[in-house]
């Protein structure tokens, strides 16, 4: 597919990244002509230097035969204005970055008029992700199917713990609940296991089944920790503001700390319920002042990765229970995981995978597209998809199905329920499939079956 990425920042620049490695058609343009440099170079990507405003620079970027065009320069205004002259020129689709509250609020009433196939905010994806962590801290990550249904979670495996040593058929037999591990991370490798693997020291796992199975394995592994009830927030940037909202709703005390003051007095209007306060989260006197120790979780969400990192650690140092950093730059999240900080977020990640699920939507072919879509590795992928009536092997046992090699089933939701994917379970139309796959660029569910020309075995637990 051609794609047009219109602002080459830290979005942009993910993006651009993302959709070469899909094997896309990527043309990038900016004013800066440094930036157009570093991901044509970089990336192996086409750019043009000008502004996405700029009639003759789109027609220039071949916008009359572009499937999509991504506006995600700094300015709201100039995206979705960006995004209208693109259409009127002939582009397929269009997708604008809206960052301001108070316009993506709106968007849902606007889009159509302004011929807006998706409005996208990275910081407010980046606030819902890191809210759902802190619904579950005993992970190091979770990610939700199916409206919450199902979670795929991920823990490490460190010294002590009961399952090491043991294959994963003997873990689920032993503790008897219905988990699936989808993927385990040993070092640089990965593995998308079968019941005979064995579970090692310091190896990563991805587990995926309901909330309640999940916690009462937990809490069997003694790595159980309850729901956040009172949390930290160090920086007040619209991060900060989605996710205090958003804790808010859940009933969770929250408290702020940021250092420009004119921003507490906008939170402070603009958060009913939230604590607001002025000051620098580096000043070490002013967190133990503000009882940081007595917080069950903090997030910092400042502008500079090294900040977060620093104040991070100084929670880890005052014993709070979950610690999330936010980090934009993959040199300094490597650095943060061997300090020990195992849960990091980066904005730009979280909408590159939001707006790949968009876009493989849109290129499926059939109503069997994909509905979400989470990376857990450069090589694996874990997505959603919905069973169409369409679908022809409707009511076919798993273990007769010819699945393609690498490709897991995780789980099945049905009427608000989760399926554990056992080989008598089936397939039938409105179901939730969970596939875990090594495979690129899955983008319907027939995707996941073997062509008549493949061999091979499907991947079982």
């Amino acid at each position: 597919m051609k794609i047009i990425v219109v602002g080459v920042g830290k979005v942009g620049a993910a993006l651009i990244e993302s959709f070469v490695k899909e094997k896309h058609d990527v043309f990038a343009i900016d004013t800066d002509d440094s930036r157009v440099k570093f991901v044509v170079n970089g990336f192996d990507a086409n750019g043009i230097v000008g502004g996405g405003l700029e009639r003759q620079v789109l027609l220039d970027a071949g916008v009359a035969t572009a499937d999509f065009l991504i506006a995600c320069t700094s300015k709201d205004e100039v995206n979705i204005l960006c995004c209208v002259l693109a259409k009127k020129l002939g582009v397929k689709k269009t997708i604008a970055r809206v960052r301001d509250p108070k316009y993506f609020e709106e968007m849902g009433n606007m889009r159509e008029y302004l011929g807006l196939d998706l409005a996208f905010n990275p910081e407010l994806q980046t606030a819902l992700e890191i809210a759902q962590v802190l619904k579950f801290p005993s992970a190091k990550s979770v990610d939700s199917f199916a409206d919450g249904k199902a979670l795929m979670v991920e823990f490490d495996i460190a010294a002590g713990n009961p399952i090491i040593g043991k294959t994963l058929m003997r873990v689920t037999g032993e503790y008897g609940f219905k988990l699936l591990f989808c993927m385990v991370r040993r070092n640089e490798k990965v593995f998308i296991p079968k019941g005979d693997f064995i579970v090692e020291k310091n190896d990563t796992v991805y587990i995926i089944a309901k909330e309640s199975e999940l916690t009462a394995f937990s809490k069997k592994l003694k790595i159980f920790r309850p729901r956040a009830k009172s949390v930290f927030i160090i920086g007040g940037g619209k991060i900060c503001y989605y996710l205090a909202k958003e804790l808010l709703s859940l009933g969770v005390s929250v408290k702020i700390l940021e250092k420009d003051r004119a921003r507490c007095e906008e939170l402070s209007r603009s958060l009913y319920g939230a604590t607001v306060l002025c000051g620098d989260g580096t000043d070490q006197a002013v967190l133990d002042e503000e009882n940081l120790k007595g917080c069950d979780g903090c997030v910092t969400l400042t502008g500079m990765d090294e900040e977060n990192v620093i104040i991070s650690l100084y929670a880890q140092q005052k014993q709070v229970d979950k610690i999330i950093t936010k980090v934009d730059r993959p040199s300094v999240s490597q650095m943060v995981k061997k300090l020990g900080l195992d849960t990091v977020f980066s904005p730009k990640n979280v909408i590159a995978n939001h707006i790949i699920t968009y876009i493989r939507a849109q290129k499926a072919q059939s109503e069997e597209g994909i509905d979400a879509l989470y990376r857990l590795h450069d090589r694996v992928e874990a997505a959603e998809f919905t069973v169409s009536e369409n679908f022809d092997k409707q009511y076919i046992p798993l273990s007769e199905l010819k699945i393609r090699r690498d490709v897991l089933i995780g789980g099945i939701v049905r009427d608000g329920e989760y399926i554990f994917p056992s080989g008598e379970a089936c397939l039938k139309a409105g179901d939730r499939v969970i596939v875990v796959t090594t495979l690129s660029q899955i983008s319907e569910l027939s995707d996941i079956l073997r062509k008549p020309t493949e061999n091979g075995n499907s991947v079982k637990k």
